[in-house]
């Protein structure tokens, strides 16, 4: 693997796209976030992305160390509102005990395994040759990618809206990544976001979709611009 990495960190990002996204997607539609399998699935990838960096010394190379200077990120505050959306109309079980958190430790390791593939792998393998390239793509891959949602039998228009404010969400967290070095208020944000996910009681009033949609692409958005006009 490390020879495949050498060779080429695009197609290695890439290659780890692909495998995620194939194992995960089916995983997670045959058999839910609350399958064993899933997690399994989920833990094995994370497992072995997270050796492979720690053995390779490239934990700071992708972020996977404390962020310094928290009021330089407003205290990470834009955050903490995204990870509000989830809760607004309060929390309750969708499963058995069992069963919940087995999909809430699932969703935990799809945030962690989400960052470190699209935030880390991908933008460092594209940022060498042009920083800006690295921040859009990396962003809009990570926000298309949740189109795999579909096939977990999501409805068509609630996808939609989720890859929009995701691709929000994409820019506000690579930005942060990019000016601060580390990944972990992203990984924490985006495990919060999944986790209170598999909670969250959703208002069947299809406008709360478009108010909660909007809200997260003004926030997400507002902070990346914010981001990006502090100093590296």
């Amino acid at each position: 693997m490390k020879k495949f990495y050498e060779k080429s960190e695009l197609w290695f990002s890439i290659t780890w796209i692909i495998i995620y996204v194939a194992i995960m997607g089916n995983l997670r539609n045959n058999f839910g976030d609350e399958s064993i399998f899933s997690l399994l699935g989920v833990l094995i990838i994370a497992a072995i992305l997270t050796i492979f960096i720690l053995k390779n010394n490239l934990k700071e190379k992708y972020g996977l160390v404390l962020c310094k200077n928290a009021k330089r990120f407003l205290y990470f505050i834009p955050f903490v509102l995204l990870c509000s959306v989830n809760l607004w109309f309060g929390a309750e079980m969708h499963y058995d005990l069992a069963h919940q958190i087995i999909a809430m430790i699932t969703m935990l390791l799809v945030g962690y395994t989400e960052e470190v593939i699209f935030r880390g792998l991908l933008f460092k393998a594209i940022e060498k040759d042009s920083i800006k390239q690295a921040i859009v793509i990396s962003a809009v891959t990570f926000g298309i990618g949740h189109i795999v949602n579909l096939l977990t039998g999501q409805d068509t228009i609630a996808t939609i809206l989720q890859v929009a404010y995701a691709i929000a969400i994409g820019f506000s967290f690579v930005m942060c990544f990019y000016k601060g070095g580390s990944l972990i208020p992203c990984i924490v944000t985006h495990s919060i976001i999944n986790m209170t996910s598999k909670i969250s009681i959703h208002n069947e009033d299809q406008i709360w979709s478009y108010i909660s949609a909007i809200f997260i692409i003004v926030v997400a958005g507002s902070y990346a611009l914010y981001l990006k006009k502090q100093e590296n």
